[in-house]
């Protein structure tokens, strides 16, 4: 005689592998998916992808692979992997060590108004590592990281006041907003184009 509980208990075993399979078919999927969009040239699968690739997420970790999708996606101006590929070549992580290309990419990513890259950006001029020490061009980065809502750049820029004289305070200032004005006009303008291609269609 069948006994039913271990029958339901191999039915219960058998349903769950069977869930499990079809999950990992989907991630499978999900991933493949991804892959194809990042070698057809998305910058946004290219980050994802090499996200996935730096944390071993649903792949086996790879730190070259991911810096060279962050390279791609960069390359396309994505704000996010020009940050991370900057971090990358400062820890020397998957690549060579390179703080001045390093910069180039943190410059890149906080002229398009990335914080956290703003904050490296400041911080870097602060400590005169790889820039020359420039308290105004510190200021205004912690400034702008500030406003785009870095908690940690909102405290220095307090801090570093105090390391400043209102004359040059005034000056970082003035800087900072000339960022702003300069950012929202090229803004302003690429929404511009758009409507025009629009219209032109």
């Amino acid at each position: 005689m069948i006994n039913i509980a271990r029958a339901l208990g191999l039915s219960a075993l058998l349903l769950i592998l069977a869930s499990a399979s079809a999950l990992a078919q989907e991630t499978l999927s999900e991933l493949e998916l991804l892959r194809k969009s990042a070698e057809a040239g998305d910058s946004a699968a290219q980050f994802e992808l090499g996200n996935r690739y730096l944390y071993g997420d649903g792949v086996v970790a790879d730190d070259f692979e991911a810096a060279r999708l962050f390279r791609e996606a960069a390359q396309q101006g994505d704000n996010n992997a020009q940050y991370n590929l900057g971090v990358m070549l400062m820890q020397g992580k998957g690549v060579i060590t390179d703080l001045p290309q390093a910069i180039e990419w943190f410059l890149k990513a906080a002229n398009q108004g990335d914080a956290p890259a703003q904050f490296t950006m400041a911080t870097l001029y602060a400590n005169g590592r790889g820039v020359t020490q420039d308290p105004l061009q510190a200021h205004m980065w912690f400034t702008l990281a500030a406003s785009g809502g870095h908690r940690a750049a909102a405290a220095n820029v307090v801090l570093y006041q105090e390391l400043m004289s209102d004359r040059q305070i005034v000056e970082a200032q003035r800087l900072a907003t000339a960022w702003v004005e300069n950012f929202n006009a090229q803004h302003a303008e690429a929404d511009d184009s758009a409507t025009v291609r629009e219209a032109g269609q």
